[in-house]
């Protein structure tokens, strides 16, 4: 029961974020939203940052256990692996639309430093396995692996902070094939 309970305020706590306000989600609000007490909530989870690093550590694992997986396919060339980890990612977050306000920091408070930190960390891993799947093909780039990766993870949080920003109602699959062309156009020699 320990673990389903868990999973209920995750998944409340993630219905939250995608339907207000991050800033208005208070334990009492969580607490309701999942049909517990607020006590019951703070005996799964020490504190509300401790609630927002599990939901980030999911969102973590999911997006790099993906990204691995299109890393080892054996038939598919970098230059694809690298658009099919760009269109992952965007329908990823059309999906899971609370993971983007955490994505953007936007969820997250002073009292939240270690998930800020922790969400940090995760964009440099993006970008650093987007530069060593490059590193491949660096005579087919413009720019050197390292700046390729850093304008795609860049584009990336921005497609985040666009879709905050329209309240979820334009969603990235309607243009991250326009993005993906003109990215292709930026650092693909043709």
């Amino acid at each position: 029961m320990t673990k389903d309970r868990k999973q209920i305020i995750l998944q409340s706590l993630a219905k939250l974020l995608e339907e207000r306000d991050a800033t208005k989600i208070t334990t009492a609000v969580l607490a309701s939203e999942s049909g517990i007490t607020e006590a019951a909530l703070y005996r799964h989870f020490p504190s509300k940052r401790s609630i927002f690093l599990e939901l980030f550590t999911f969102c973590d694992k999911t997006v790099f256990q993906k990204v691995g997986e299109i890393k080892k396919e054996k038939n598919i060339e970098p230059e694809e692996k690298v658009r099919l980890i760009f269109f992952f990612f965007a329908i990823f977050l059309e999906k899971n639309k609370g993971f983007a306000r955490i994505l953007s920091r936007e969820a997250l408070g002073p009292n939240e430093q270690n998930v800020i930190d922790s969400v940090n960390q995760f964009y440099e891993r993006l970008e650093l396995s987007i530069k060593q799947l490059l590193s491949s093909k660096k005579d087919s780039l413009k720019l050197t692996p390292g700046k390729s990766a850093h304008f795609i993870t860049s584009i990336m949080e921005g497609i985040i902070s666009r879709f905050i920003r329209n309240k979820f109602k334009e969603i990235p699959s309607n243009y991250i094939e326009n993005y993906w062309v003109s990215i292709s156009n930026s650092i693909f020699r043709t």
